[in-house]
């Protein structure tokens, strides 16, 4: 038989350490090998947040629409833009929390962070709409005195720089709100990261939505096609962009998280989004970790401890392991695989320049 030889750079790469770190925590349940798993499609923040808010924003517009008066009409336009403004935000905050709740299994959360998305969504538009209806109504008159044009007149029927700064009016409306309607999940679970990433993303979404409304409605749709098509249109580009964003920042900003090779939600990942995180089998718990009767309703907690996170175990009865051994205090390392009941999560960390 043939000599194996090992290089230095072999023995030196990283993914040997992963190879056997897995083996080690696994000794516990059978020793058994897991590989490490891809996290499916549908468990990505950009693609569930996205859904929700496209499902918020068309069932806005669903309750909306009958009530909307095409045409002039006293105080119409301005008391229809508001309802739809605060509607659509309390939506989108509401299916946001919904889907969060979703996502992990967490009745619990479905409900709760939902109530507090709606709350937080109708609250901050008492301000937002005002502020978005605001500047949509000042630059949407300067837009029609520049058109020239005497009377009612439609956006569609804008040209050239009127059209734009309609447009412009528009997106910067739906940008203050899309902001409010992204603060609720971050509020609902205490995490200044969670209301900034909505903030930022509402912020985003909300601009590139708003600047699409209108141009939907001109070019992709034909010109027999109803206003009320074009608001449908428009307000579902404005959901799928604001939720698009939402997921985009909280996947950008997350330093570390927990990604689950064994357990309910294998493939999952658990971003670590305050300090402490708490880890059990009570659903308000941070990480909710279900039909395990190992696991306690308070099993550990994640403290941030300088720039590094601390896993601690809070008494279980079965124990917290890491890489194997079971600890009660351990600073987390990218690599180390947590052993908690028949669940095993993987720790990773964006790497520091």
């Amino acid at each position: 038989m043939a000599d194996v030889t090992i290089t230095r750079e072999e023995l030196n790469d990283p993914k040997i350490d992963e190879v056997i770190n897995l083996e080690k925590s696994l000794a516990q349940t059978g020793g058994q090998f897991i590989e490490d798993v891809k996290t499916p499609f549908y468990l990505n923040p950009v693609v569930y947040y996205a859904t929700a808010c496209v499902l918020g924003a068309f069932s806005a517009w669903c309750v909306f629409e009958p009530f909307y008066n095409e045409g002039p009409g006293p105080g119409i336009p301005f008391v229809s833009d508001y309802l739809l403004f605060g509607l659509a935000a309390a939506l989108m905050g509401l299916a946001m929390g919904v889907i969060y709740g979703a996502a992990n299994h967490n009745g619990r959360d479905c409900f709760y962070c939902g109530a507090v998305g709606v709350g937080v969504g109708l609250l901050a538009t008492i301000v937002t709409t005002l502020l978005a209806d605001l500047c949509f109504g000042v630059l949407s008159h300067i837009a029609l005195a520049i058109s020239g044009r005497k009377g009612y007149v439609r956006f569609a029927d804008l040209r050239g720089g009127a059209f734009f700064l309609a447009m412009c009016g528009r997106a910067l409306a739906w940008a203050i709100v899309s902001a409010g309607a992204g603060l609720g999940l971050g509020v609902a679970l205490k995490s200044k990261k969670l209301i900034l990433n909505g903030l930022a993303g509402g912020l985003v979404g909300g601009t590139l939505g708003g600047l699409l409304f209108d141009p939907i409605g001109r070019w992709l749709l034909s010109a027999q096609s109803s206003a009320a098509a074009s608001r449908a249109v428009g307000m579902t580009a404005i959901g799928l962009l604001v939720g698009l964003f939402v997921g985009l920042f909280e996947n950008i900003s997350k330093d570390s998280w927990f990604l689950m090779l064994k357990g309910p939600l294998a493939g999952k990942q658990f971003s670590i989004f305050k300090s402490p995180m708490t880890i059990g089998s009570a659903p308000k718990r941070n990480i909710y970790l279900f039909k395990d009767a190992e696991i306690d309703p308070l099993h550990a907690s994640v403290i941030k401890s300088g720039n590094r996170y601390m896993l601690q175990d809070e008494g279980s009865k079965s124990g917290t392991f890491v890489n194997g051994r079971r600890v009660d205090k351990y600073v987390l390392r990218p690599g180390d695989v947590v052993t908690i009941g028949q669940t095993v999560l993987k720790y990773h960390e964006k790497q520091k320049s």
